[in-house]
């Protein structure tokens, strides 16, 4: 994993406003906004994240903890509707949803309208999702190709310390949807998309693939056992009116029994399926 030392970002236009204490409701980019305390003032466009469970608190977010992701910091001066509940340390307006200008970069190169963003080698500052990383912060509205308005450029630094890639800084707007990136390389054994369709509406979460092969398995033996059940049962009917056919009330009765244990058999497989996806 890239790091990044001594950073310098000429933030053109961009200034941090504090507003007085209180917490925001408002949703001028389709979301919802928030106040937050924070250690220090943070510019607008930073991904930040929640310093602790159920926190008040933020911070900004880096590469490192990608999954704790929460929000993006906001202009509260282009807010509509602000809310007064006390005093906030460094109060910084976070956006946890809709769609809000994002600092980006060019790391992984340029931004296309609809990619996937996450979390850059900058701290609090977003790029190119990939297939390498795991979360993903949402989905870029506009283009960036480190043309146009650029807010700056930066160098980024591998592990031992060597200036390997030169990046450009800028602002877009992202619609914010953090969730598991849909484009990250799967380790996990191969499965037919049917096969996990199937398995996902069934556990109504993501099913791992030992899980839908031991199940495919156990429905297989049900069945076959099921047929075989049946198979037994009809074949032996049948040659028994052929040698008595007095008894065919009987046989058919017995038939019937057969063919009830035989559902009984596929039933109790497919509960042991059910089971096994669910759990």
């Amino acid at each position: 994993m890239r790091t990044v030392r001594g950073v310098v970002m000429t933030m053109l236009g961009v200034a941090v406003f504090l507003l007085p204490a209180g917490v925001l409701a408002a949703d001028y980019g389709g979301g919802s906004v928030q106040g937050y305390s924070a250690d220090k003032a943070i510019d607008f466009g930073t991904i930040v994240e929640l310093t602790g469970e159920n926190s008040n608190r933020v911070m900004v977010s880096t590469q490192d903890r990608l999954q704790n992701m929460f929000g993006v910091v906001v202009d509260p001066q282009q807010l509509s509707v602000r809310l007064s509940a006390g005093e906030l340390e460094n109060e910084t307006f976070v956006a946890v949803s809709g769609t809000y200008n994002t600092l980006v970069s060019t790391q992984n190169g340029a931004i296309q309208q609809g990619d996937y963003v996450t979390l850059s080698a900058i701290n609090g500052v977003a790029m190119k999702a990939g297939t390498e990383e795991p979360t993903v912060f949402g989905r870029a509205a506009t283009n960036f190709d480190g043309t146009g308005v650029v807010l700056g450029t930066t160098t980024i630094k591998d592990e031992q310390g060597n200036a390997n890639q030169s990046v450009k800084l800028g602002s877009i707007p992202v619609t914010i949807d953090i969730k598991r990136n849909p484009n990250e390389k799967s380790t996990k054994a191969k499965v037919p998309e049917m096969l996990e369709r199937i398995g996902q509406a069934i556990a109504e979460k993501e099913v791992s693939a030992i899980r839908i092969y031991i199940s495919m398995g156990i429905a297989a033996v049900s069945l076959i056992a099921a047929i075989m059940v049946i198979y037994s049962g009809v074949r032996n009917s049948v040659i028994s009116i052929g040698r008595n056919p007095m008894s065919k009330k009987s046989i058919f009765r017995a038939l019937i029994e057969i063919i009830l244990t035989s559902l009984l058999i596929l039933i109790i497989g497919l509960f042991a399926v059910y089971l096994l996806l669910r759990l």
